[in-house]
């Protein structure tokens, strides 16, 4: 998580100028996590085996989709692809980034699956033995969570203290 939450302060500072602080957080057992507006997923490989849902309000999309399409003829039957496109290459760019930081703990590769968006879908149910850590984020344009579901003992001494 700290990866993650480093990687996304850098890369919404440094492309978009956008100040990222942390909100609330919490990592558990809980029966499923709920999401925001728009949501992605990517899965982290071995030696990690994470599924990682970034989550955002409608409104810090909207600024993104402009940010990143400013200068771009884009048709309005095209918004929505353009949208998608552009919160896919947030995600792939920050987890890409936490990917290679993390492959220096093993030596080895990691892989990284394409982003998936997460259609009408409000919440993910937890698997048994999985456990979900959230970090939420506040920038000036809205909101976004960093979820990740993996196996409760991935989240060691965080799990300890919420028994």
């Amino acid at each position: 998580m700290q990866s993650a939450l480093a990687m996304t302060r850098a890369y919404f500072e440094g492309e978009f100028g956008i100040e990222v602080v942390e909100a609330g957080h919490g990592c558990g057992e809980l029966d499923s996590m709920s999401l925001l507006d728009m949501t992605t997923t990517v899965e982290i490989g071995a030696p990690f085996n994470l599924l990682v849902a970034m989550s955002f309000q409608a409104c810090l999309v909207d600024t993104l989709y402009e940010r990143m399409t400013d200068g771009f003829d884009v048709q309005p039957d095209e918004v929505e692809t353009y949208r998608e496109a552009a919160i896919g290459d947030v995600v792939n760019t920050i987890f890409g980034h936490c990917t290679m930081r993390l492959q220096k703990l093993n030596m080895a590769g990691i892989s990284l699956s394409p982003p998936v968006f997460v259609e009408q879908l409000h919440a993910i149910r937890r698997i048994e033995n999985e456990a979900f850590c959230r970090q939420g984020l506040n920038t000036e344009f809205g909101r976004m969570d960093i979820n990740l579901v993996g196996r409760r003992e991935q989240f060691g001494a965080v799990m300890d203290d919420v028994k």
